[in-house]
């Protein structure tokens, strides 16, 4: 597609552990439906636990060998960007002794919904046979390559602020996550938890973003909806129950929630979790649910 001759790929996947072979290209991957709870990947640098939230993006650099790993259904997207386009776009020395223009957000993820718009866009405008299909995917994927550029300024100037901050150290962390995992049923306060790492609320929000690149509410959020994940999958436990154990004050806020995170409601990310955890060992008590 477009001018260039830009590849891209849209699948359904289900639970699975896999290689993806080197590619000259980089590679976005969009997440637009997912029942995941666990989903990660090795680019040679050790194995990264990425989100399971519908609309992250990661990107692959070019010439990596990935393991992927998951367990359960979901639907991806795949963009390739050729390396020329990326330097003519983006001139400088790509012999190799200076560091890809794009290298701040290389094998990481990236939350952008307008990303995730255009992805769609472009997958849209590709199935369309006509002479202005190649020119709007052009102006796409430059909107696209800008909002990369402007994602990987912030990631380095970000990066390069938590080399100055010293991050919360192990033991404060640790606390601090046991204090949240302990209250996941209750109000969790900003307040409480710097209160916790004995540190102003102010250096304590900074530290925990340096420490584990969310704000502190973001994870708290991350931990209720792991938390609602495992009950809904491992339980019989009713979703009114679950949201009220998982601190949520309504089972409607719940649910919305749980969708924005997993792209599915409750009560089907519980049956497909259970449909595809029937011949795991140490499920019986799931059996009735199994058809056994």
């Amino acid at each position: 597609m477009g001018t260039p001759r830009f590849s891209m790929i849209k699948a359904s996947q289900n639970a699975h552990a896999t290689t993806d072979p080197s590619v000259p290209q980089l590679v976005l991957r969009s997440l637009s439906s997912s029942a995941m709870t666990r989903n990660t990947v090795d680019c040679g640098d050790g194995v990264k636990a990425l989100s399971t939230i519908p609309g992250s993006f990661y990107v692959a650099p070019p010439n990596a060998i990935a393991d992927w790993e998951s367990n359960g259904a979901h639907d991806i997207s795949l963009l390739a960007i050729p390396e020329d386009y990326t330097a003519e776009l983006l001139p400088g020395d790509r012999s190799g002794q200076t560091e890809h223009p794009l290298a701040s957000i290389l094998n990481t993820q990236l939350t952008d919904p307008m990303l995730e718009t255009l992805m769609g866009q472009i997958w849209q405008t590709s199935l369309r046979d006509n002479k202005g299909s190649a020119l709007q995917i052009d102006g796409m994927l430059l909107t696209m390559m800008g909002r990369l550029v402007c994602h990987a300024d912030n990631r380095a100037r970000t990066r390069a602020n938590y080399a100055i901050l010293k991050p919360l150290d192990p033991t404060r962390l640790k606390r601090v996550i046991d204090y949240i995992n302990a209250n996941l049923d209750g109000v969790i306060l900003m307040p409480d938890l710097a209160a916790v790492a004995c540190l102003s609320q102010h250096h304590f929000a900074r530290v925990f973003r340096a420490a584990t690149d969310m704000s502190p509410h973001a994870y708290v959020t991350y931990k209720r909806i792991e938390h609602a994940k495992l009950l809904l999958t491992r339980t019989d436990t009713p979703l009114v129950q679950v949201a009220f154990t998982c601190g949520f004050g309504t089972q409607a806020h719940f649910s919305t929630v749980f969708k924005k995170h997993t792209g599915l409601p409750p009560k089907r990310f519980r049956t497909e979790q259970r449909a595809s955890h029937c011949d795991e060992p140490g499920l019986e008590h799931l059996e009735g649910h199994c058809g056994q």
